[in-house]
This record gives C-alpha cells, structure tokens and sequence, in this order.
C-alpha cells in the first residue's frame, strides 16, 4: 500500500496522471534553466521511485526528456541538487572529476523541531498537529523571509511548502547561487539561534545580548512577541499547567529565582491567573533581577525559526523540488507567497491529488467547469511570478551590458576620430 492509503500501483497511475496534466514542466525548466541553455542538462535532479528505489546523478538536456522521464518512472519525489562542471549523467564518460559550482542557496523548516514548545495542540496525527501550529511555521517564514532581504539584498525567493510538515525556501539571486560553502554557512548561522536542549536549560546563551542585535530586536518586535503573547501563551497553553510552566523556567539559570518564581505560580494563590499574568511576573522578576537576556531567550526558545542548517550549508546538499506530490500525504508541494504564509493553511490550501482527479470527473460529469484546481492554480501563479522576476532581472542586466559595450565602442571611436 502507498502511503496514502491507496495501493501502490494506483498511486503510481496517479502519479502518471498529475506528471502528464499538471506538472508546471514549462516553468520548471525555465526557472533551473535561468536563460542559460547550458545550465539546465548540467542540473542534478534525482528521483526516488516507488519502493525508495533511489537514483542520484540523473540529469536531463531539456524540458521534454525531463517529463517523459516523470511520466515513466513516476517518481514519489524529485530531488534537486547542484548544477556542475559537466552533466551528472555523463561523469562515467568524461576524463574529468564532478565538481558543482552553483545551486540556491536553501532554507529548511520542520515543525517536528517545534515538537518541544508544543502544549494543547501537540497531540495527533503528525499531519493534523502541523496544520494546528502552523503559526510557528508562519512566523519562521516572516523572520528569514525578512531577514534575506532586507539583512542581505536577496530579492528572488521562492517558499515551498514540503508536502507534510514543513516549508522550503529557494533562494535564486545569482549572488546566492554562486555562494560558496563558507558563506551559506555563515548566512545560515546569523538566520539561527542556538537553542539549549532540556538537558541544558540554564545554561547562558551567548546568541542573545543586550541590546539585542538588530535583527533580533526586529524579530521579537515584528513576530515573536505578539506570537508568544497570542499563540503560545494562549493557544498553545505553555503556562497552562505546572510541567509547563517548569519547563519554561527551567531557562533561568538564577536557580533561587528560579525556585522562588516556580513556587509562586503553581501555588494556589495563582490558581486564577491568566497565562499573560503568569507570564508578566516571570518576566518583571526576570528584568528586577537584570536577567533581561533571560526573558528574551524565553521568547526566541518558543518562537524564533528553527532552521535544518545542515541543509543550507552543502553546496551539493539535494532539496525536494516543488510541486512533488507527498506520497505519505498526497498533498502537492506547492509555493506560496511568504506575505500570505499565516493564510496558507496546509489542509485547505495543499491541493491533494485525489482532489485533482475528483476535479476532473465532475468536469466530465459536467458538475463543474473546467478550471485547474483553485489553490493549484494559485500555486502555479506564485511560481510563475517567481520565474518572471528573475527573468526579467537578467534581461535588464544583459541590456545593461550591451549599453556598457555600446558606449565604449562610441568612446573608441570618438578617440579614434579625434587621432585622424
């Protein structure tokens, strides 16, 4: 059986189905091509066929051989890696070492790394409990999203949502793509805070200062605040009961304040607070006692962006593509606007591919006209504008260029007059 709870052999007609009818190959093509005809067959994109057969190193010369190759082999996911000297599938051929120069620089978010600040909405169903605390995805989205652009100069990012718990980001500048490993590592390293485990807590946290580094200060004011105060403290309830709210204290390394604060707020005499007046008590003893870094660690431990960094540092590290369709979940990998991400909602808008075959029998049955799926398209459209934008970008460079020469073939020929 697939994962989807249909056979594996129905799946794979699926599969067949979706890469034929609704795989954007056009505009996928166009975006890893970046209008550069040599880019795209020196690409890796490799798939994992059903029964994880996994195939490295696949490579393809252009857009048709690529969808011929999906609606084939049908692959459960497409991976993409780096684009290299020569074409991956020609390394046994060629007299010459594989060595890849450029691919975007990657952002991965997972909300099983969010698993630990989770309280009334952690429990289910992987699938349900993503979709329930997707406001910590969201807000992961706002920091980085931000943050690449306006800390860095990135201007052409493409998020993704990863078909099951989490999101990608693609980041296409070409001064993203040609970065080396050193400086994705250290991109990545200034997008993270280093966050203690339970074994640890107390421990002092050199990431956090104070005043806070600009960045932070900008991510508590914009997000994580206002996340803190609206969805852990209240919807998530982290202060709700005294294991929790044990928990959170246990980041106070004073441990007499620690104990002292313990004591009162699961002392019947608190009985009545409310999670923001538990918490503005821990946080006025926090400044009294100048534990300021403390209170906003508290903060950033339950809000800021928990980042797979292992996967932005690897210039050869793979990524799944977007509009992979998730066997585990049948929902389809689509993109979404970072502006949107607290609207983007993983059940409601994830197509499903079952959903696109439904559309498509009603269609028949003439139960409704013949549109792609609503959130499919809209997906689509995101990816479009993503590609658009970044070819545009090139052509106003080319025409710059061209200018560029122009003027100095004008210059030479006036010195040349000029010389007569």
């Amino acid at each position: 059986m697939a994962a989807t709870g249909n056979p594996a052999g129905e799946f794979e007609s699926q599969l067949r189905w979706y890469y034929s009818k609704h795989f954007p190959i056009a505009l996928f093509h166009r975006w890893l091509s970046y209008g550069d005809e040599s880019y795209f067959p020196r690409r890796e994109i490799s798939f994992t066929l059903p029964g994880d057969i996994y195939l490295r190193f696949r490579s393809f010369a252009n857009a048709d051989e690529l969808l011929e190759t999906l609606k084939k082999q049908t692959p459960i996911k497409i991976d993409i890696g780096a684009v290299y000297n020569i074409s991956p599938k020609e390394r046994a051929n060629v007299g010459a070492s594989l060595v890849p120069l450029e691919k975007e620089l990657v952002i991965d978010i997972d909300m099983t790394d969010y698993y630990d600040v989770m309280g009334d909405l952690g429990e289910g169903d992987p699938v349900v409990v993503c979709d329930r605390n997707w406001q910590y995805i969201a807000g992961a989205v706002k920091i980085v999203d931000t943050a690449l652009r306006e800390d860095f100069g990135f201007r052409h990012l493409l998020w993704v949502y990863s078909g099951r718990r989490g999101v990608h980001c693609w980041v296409a500048d070409q001064g993203a793509r040609s970065l080396s490993n050193e400086a994705r590592s250290a991109i990545i390293s200034y997008l993270s805070v280093k966050m203690v485990s339970d074994d640890n807590a107390g421990r002092r946290i050199d990431d956090i200062t104070n005043p806070l580094h600009p960045s932070l200060s900008r991510a508590k004011r914009e997000v994580c605040e206002p996340l803190f105060n609206e969805f852990v403290l209240q919807d998530q309830g982290m202060m709700r009961t005294p294991r929790r709210i044990k928990q959170m204290l246990s980041f106070i390394p004073n441990q007499a304040l620690r104990e002292q604060l313990l004591d009162r707020l699961t002392s019947t005499s608190s009985k009545n607070w409310s999670e923001t007046d538990k918490w503005e008590r821990v946080r006025h003893d926090l400044i009294k006692h100048n534990e300021t870094k403390t209170a906003d660690y508290i903060i950033f431990h339950y809000t800021y962006p928990r980042l797979d960094v292992n996967v932005s540092r690897d210039l050869g590290h793979l990524l799944k593509g977007p509009f992979c369709v998730h066997p585990g979940t049948g929902r389809v990998c689509v993109p979404f606007r970072a502006e949107e991400c607290e609207q983007f909602m993983p059940a409601k808008c994830a197509p499903h591919i079952e959903s696109l075959i439904e559309d498509v029998n009603n269609v028949a049955k003439g139960l409704q006209e013949a549109q792609p799926s609503l959130h499919l398209n809209k997906a689509i459209k995101v990816f479009q504008e993503f590609v658009v934008g970044l070819e545009k970008e090139k052509a106003l460079a080319e025409e710059k260029k061209l200018h560029a020469k122009l003027s100095e073939i004008d210059r030479n020929g006036a010195r040349d007059f000029l010389a007569v």
